[in-house]
């Protein structure tokens, strides 16, 4: 913190990839490599491609042998695209026990997973908060993406215990997200800044459909600004290679 006793806040230059996009795998609309050369052109450092999983709910599923070849499409991307490097990802669907709904065989092959809730929003409290916990404790799970699940003035947040979800992800290290599209800008600044209180680590993430929307990180940050969050708040603030060895499984 400077002299004068501000933080200095996150800018938008400090974020060096994004970590939750989606291609025509699921439901996105340009392929891996159009994501990957409009992330470059961003500046970014890397990308994670992470399209929705075997039971997303809405369609475009990528079924365990598509996810396998969408890990090999990846590979010859990142090694066909200078300056970018494509990380092999997936946005996995928390199933309502807390489980997902891929094996852990395939979850390691990934260099990143997101899991999110995309079903069952009307739980009880206590039984959408054992969810998210569970899904938080698992060891290959790196970030909860959209934690509260809300759509602005379309969706409320569901029923969940924050406190005991922020406790559960400071002492497992796991990131929580601040989903950075328009509609959803979830954890909220007030959520944000609850969770750096509790030890969380955030990560702000464009959810790009296309590469267009890319552009959404603008919110992500302003989000992240008026929770008052710095450059050290932000996981994928720092190089991949530094960030990579601070995932839960990056420390075993």
């Amino acid at each position: 913190m400077p002299a004068g006793g501000l933080p200095r806040l996150i800018r938008a230059q400090d974020i060096r990839g994004d970590l939750h996009t989606h291609t025509v795998a699921s439901d996105g609309r340009n392929t891996i490599t159009e994501m990957a050369k409009a992330a470059r052109e961003r500046g970014y450092e890397y990308l994670a491609i992470t399209d929705h999983s075997a039971s997303h709910g809405f369609g475009n599923d990528v079924s365990p042998a598509e996810l396998v070849r969408q890990i090999e499409r990846i590979r010859e991307a990142n090694g066909a695209i200078a300056g970018i490097e494509l990380l092999a990802g997936s946005e996995v669907n928390i199933l309502p026990d807390g489980s997902l709904d891929y094996e852990d065989e395939l979850l390691e092959q990934l260099d990143w997973v997101v899991a999110s809730v995309h079903t069952s929003f009307g739980m009880s409290e206590q039984a959408m908060t054992e969810r998210m916990i569970a899904a938080i404790e698992h060891p290959l799970v790196d970030a909860i993406g959209h934690p509260t699940g809300r759509l602005i003035e379309r969706r409320e947040p569901y029923a969940v215990n924050l406190e005991a979800v922020f406790a559960a992800a400071a002492h497992t290290g796991t990131l929580l997200e601040i989903n950075a599209n328009p509609d959803r800008r979830d954890l909220s600044d007030l959520n944000a800044r609850a969770a750096v209180r509790a030890g969380v680590r955030i990560v702000i993430d464009s959810d790009a459909h296309r590469t267009a929307t890319l552009a959404n990180m603008r919110w992500g940050i302003a989000t992240a600004r008026r929770a008052w969050l710095t450059q050290q708040d932000v996981a994928n603030t720092r190089p991949w290679a530094e960030l990579k060895r601070q995932r839960k499984r990056g420390q075993r």
